[in-house]
């Protein structure tokens, strides 16, 4: 799923690069930013609060045996500290900032 959403805004982004100018997509990019980021912490929220729910339904279609939906329920806050943690330094850009701030000190 991830890969095909990559390609699809890859494939918009490129398409609107060459119609529009380089400062017409970023001024796009800037308007969706805000909406943007507050869709992948609903993501990372629903992942979260809903894990534990998924892996029941999992386990009780009998898709996933009892042992690996304990190993996938004992996961979940890993799961979700790397999401917040990628948001955090990809989508939010702390280590850019972190680094610009060392840079002019």
């Amino acid at each position: 799923m991830a890969v095909l959403l990559t390609g699809l805004v890859g494939y918009l982004l490129m398409h609107r690069l060459q119609t529009d100018s380089v400062q017409s997509v970023q001024q796009c990019i800037d308007t969706w930013r805000t909406t943007l980021t507050a869709m992948r912490w609903t993501v990372i929220a629903v992942i979260a609060f809903g894990w534990n729910h998924l892996v029941a339904w999992l386990a009780d279609a009998e898709i996933l045996n009892r042992a690996k939906a304990t190993r996938l329920t004992d996961l979940r806050w890993r799961a979700v500290t790397w999401l917040v943690l990628l948001e955090l330094v990809l989508g939010q850009g702390v280590l850019v900032n972190a680094i610009g701030l060392m840079v002019r000190a």
